[in-house]
């Protein structure tokens, strides 16, 4: 089943007249913004509890235009974007591979989830400038503290992040998390998307293009790789693709956890259905583990929560994250070894700049046109006779 489709109910689906008086949804990202903008629509009285101040994300900032429909009632086309960029893969050896990544919008943060904050608001939700500072769970709903005031929901969505008010209230410890090392720089024309792999654990570096600037970065799983040796390979890549002077650039630098996807993202989805806290986004751990990405996820993931809230079955949440991501994203753990330890760093980038079938394959995966699933079969159809060509026997690909 494709990410992007609907979970179906087998059920009969609610009216909105049978949801729950009162729904809250914690957080202003696009995880927040896409379950409150559903909520608002389906009919639900929603709160929407967004920090004021809201400052810009280190990450790539992309989502496959393919997502956007999902998003009913939310314009992309209006926002500054960056469209179908050219991209660069590096690898370890210094080879590089130049890609069109095609159906790919890159925007700034404080646009994209600005904008559907203020999508949400106009469906009718009603946005509270202010953090929430408590949530207390009890048998009949969810007591919320923000700006010296208190309010009461049947159901709370929490899509504030990696380290949540709602995971904290719910006693979740991190787990399998990514390190994330960047910042987000202003002031810079360069448009190409690069992507470096330096050799290092499952370490990957990134440039991102965004209106007026650039976002960068570089991401590992925790206890693999040391602060100062990602420093270093970080500031290495950036010398060798921005103009000079790009340390003086304004903009934020960030050293941030990843949630990436595992067991532990259903754990606490269900045990957050069972306190009426349904964690949505980083919140719920479900960034691709493989390329770290979180936004597509993030968003998809408020759309199930509130889906689940519309049809009046808010416990069918934990199995909607299931059935929508689990055999995708385990594939892409899986898939770690044919990225970080053998084709990237031997064959795969300089094969591709002479092999348009392996060219394509990548181009389709970092487009978000081909998915974990198939992707082992392509390559291994894309790359036959490669090895032959290089004088070698061809081995079997990596299972993904």
């Amino acid at each position: 089943m494709s990410l992007s489709s609907c979970f179906p109910s087998r059920r009969r689906r609610k009216k909105a007249t049978d949801l729950p008086l009162r729904i809250a949804v914690v957080g202003a990202g696009p995880g927040a913004g896409a379950a409150a903008l559903r909520l608002a629509r389906g009919g639900a009285e929603v709160t929407l509890y967004a920090p004021a101040k809201r400052g810009e994300k280190p990450c790539g900032g992309a989502l496959p235009e393919h997502l956007l429909p999902r998003l009913e009632g939310f314009d992309a086309a209006s926002l500054p974007a960056v469209v179908a960029p050219r991209a660069c893969l590096e690898n370890s050896a210094g080879q590089r591979l130049e890609l069109r990544l095609d159906g790919i919008r890159i925007f700034r943060r404080r646009d994209l989830d600005g904008a559907l904050l203020t999508a949400a608001e106009r469906a009718g939700a009603r946005l509270l400038p202010a953090k929430a500072e408590r949530l207390e769970p009890d048998g009949e709903g969810v007591r919320i503290d923000a700006a010296g005031a208190s309010a009461t929901y049947d159901w709370v969505v929490c899509a504030d992040g990696a380290r949540s008010l709602g995971r904290r209230r719910l006693g979740l410890a991190p787990e399998g998390e990514s390190v994330g090392l960047g910042g987000s720089l202003s002031g810079v024309d360069f448009r190409q998307l690069v992507l470096g792999f330096p050799g290092a654990a499952d370490a990957y570096l990134w440039i991102f293009p965004r209106p007026e600037g650039v976002s960068v970065g570089i991401a590992w799983s925790a206890g693999t790789l040391s602060d100062g040796a990602a420093r270093g390979l970080l500031r290495e890549f950036l010398e060798r693709h921005l103009p000079a002077g790009w340390e003086d650039l304004p903009g934020r630098r960030y050293r941030y956890p990843i949630p990436v996807y595992g067991p532990w993202t259903s754990a606490a989805a269900e045990r957050g259905v069972g306190r009426r806290l349904l964690l949505v986004g980083d919140a719920a751990a479900v960034a691709d583990p493989l390329t770290r990405e979180g936004i597509r996820y993030a968003a998809l993931s408020g759309d199930w929560a509130a889906a689940s809230l519309l049809e009046g079955e808010p416990e069918s949440y934990p199995a909607r994250l299931r059935h929508g991501l689990d055999a995708e994203l385990s594939r892409a753990a899986r898939a770690r070894s044919l990225f970080f330890e053998d084709p990237i760093g031997d064959w795969m980038v300089p094969v591709a700049r002479v092999h348009p079938g392996v060219r394509q394959v990548l181009a389709d995966l970092l487009g978000c046109r081909q998915g974990y699933r198939g992707l082992r079969r392509r390559l291994v159809q894309a790359a036959v006779g490669v090895d032959a060509a290089l004088g070698r026997p061809r081995r079997a690909a990596p299972t993904v």
